[in-house]
């Protein structure tokens, strides 16, 4: 099948079946990442200790910025991408993903300057205690010094149809990290420098496969010239406003782990910033597959609002906070049923387990809420309504995750640092479903007079 034919069935197939197609591959991918993710804690963990797992987790800030910028650029150029092959501007297409090339890698040479040069201070700010510095800083030290390679293009492929090669480019990568980490933490141990190091790997393998479909791979809906690099302000603009919600999101996540980690510096100590580390990275690997529902519905929505086929929007978002609503619940189920057992996957310390079953269950409760307004956000991106994104994410940073966390660990000490994150989902989720719920009311009603005789 040729690559127009792929992407005409973004306005053709069923919603179901497509939103199927789409997610269940971009979930795969992800969940091959959540597996290095668990698998690369667990190396850490029991390869070295949890104080080395800890360094890792004060470092995830720095990687979330970074994947921030790549995201940024990602879905700001996919949003494009995917109205323009709807709208049949093939040449919008390519001068669009020439731009996001020239915005990340102007980005990623600033931050790994900035980072190489202040590694200490940084991780000081990030939260690490005395014990947990030296890791930490030699992590770090090398993400910043791999900044170049953390593209993140998989959206923009998504949005020429081809999602096989999409999903690729995360299995492959993150399957060679998983090996290479191994190979450097059990075999080699080579410590928390060989954890960093396989990660800068796997992110230098998918910056290639990305370079190679752009172009060099035949049967694509547009191609790139040389001249497609000349700056587009207008595009670049656009790229970024989009792209900013996703940038703000990456960014304010940092800003709520940073704030997480002091808190948990001054309360807990080097226990609760190593149960943090264990039990956060399960929570985020359980809730991986709401965000492939996210990343999978994206390209339907874009396409069909360039088409103006808004009845095929409407019933996307609908099938999609569903799904994400019940997967939600499952995993609430399994992290309150069986703590214990998911944190042992990760760590033998008899502490961490203890300590971390309470943690875990009250984090558990924001699962089927937080979809909830992850989908909402990016339902306003895929269609170009970038404020109401925004609102939603910095938003709900600012005004509710922060002050909900501050606020909750003065009152109820670690049990309210565990407890924040599912109430203010709680709160976000209501307020998304609003803007939701207001929006399209609006876009009926546009729709009504745009066919009104």
């Amino acid at each position: 099948m040729n690559g127009p034919s792929r992407v005409e069935r973004l306005g053709t197939e069923k919603i179901g079946k497509l939103l199927l197609e789409m997610s269940s591959q971009t979930t795969l991918s992800l969940l091959v990442y959540a597996i290095y993710s668990v698998t690369d804690t667990y190396f850490l963990s029991v390869g070295i200790n949890s104080l080395a797992a800890a360094g890792a987790s004060i470092i995830s800030p720095v990687l979330l910025a970074l994947g921030g910028v790549a995201t940024t650029v990602g879905t700001g150029g996919a949003s494009l991408v995917s109205r323009a092959l709807g709208e049949a501007k093939t040449e919008k297409a390519s001068r669009t993903v020439a731009n996001t090339f020239l915005i990340f890698w102007t980005v990623a040479i600033a931050l790994t300057v900035f980072g190489a040069l202040f590694i200490r201070p940084i991780v000081s700010m990030l939260g690490a205690t005395d014990s947990v510095a030296p890791y930490a800083i030699e992590y770090g030290r090398i993400i910043f010094l791999g900044a170049i390679t953390s593209t993140g293009y998989s959206a923009i492929v998504r949005a020429d149809g081809n999602v096989g090669y999409s999903t690729a480019m995360w299995i492959l990568p993150v399957s060679a990290n998983i090996v290479f980490c191994w190979l450097f933490i059990i075999v080699l141990h080579m410590g928390v420098s060989g954890a960093a190091l396989a990660t800068v790997l796997g992110q230098a393998i998918s910056a290639g496969m990305s370079i190679f479909f752009f172009f060099f791979r035949k049967n694509r809906s547009y191609k790139i010239k040389v001249s497609s690099f000349k700056p587009d302000w207008s595009i670049i603009a656009e790229v970024i406003i989009i792209g900013f919600p996703s940038f703000v999101k990456s960014i304010s996540a940092s800003m709520v782990v940073i704030v997480t980690n002091n808190l948990l510096r001054l309360i807990g100590g080097d226990s609760a910033l190593g149960v943090f580390a264990i039990v956060n990275r399960l929570y985020s690997g359980l809730n991986t597959p709401q965000t492939g529902i996210m990343q999978g519905m994206q390209p339907i929505l874009g396409y069909n609002f360039g088409q103006k086929r808004f009845d095929r929007v409407r019933k996307t978002i609908t099938y999609s906070l569903g799904t994400a609503a019940v997967y939600g619940l499952i995993v609430c189920s399994l992290c309150l049923l069986i703590p214990a057992t998911l944190i042992a996957l990760l760590s033998k310390e008899p502490v961490i387990i203890a300590e971390g079953q309470a943690a875990l269950r009250f984090l558990s409760f924001a699962c089927p809420l937080g979809g909830i307004s992850v989908m909402v956000a990016a339902y306003f991106q895929a269609i170009g309504r970038a404020k109401e994104a925004l609102l939603i994410t910095l938003g709900g940073i600012i005004l509710v995750k922060l002050p909900v966390l501050l606020l909750a660990s003065s009152l109820f000490s670690l049990t309210g640092i565990w407890a924040a994150e599912a109430a203010s989902e709680f709160i976000l989720c209501i307020i998304s479903l609003l803007m939701l719920r207001s929006y399209q009311e609006k876009m009926a009603t546009m729709e009504h007079l745009a066919y009104s005789p």
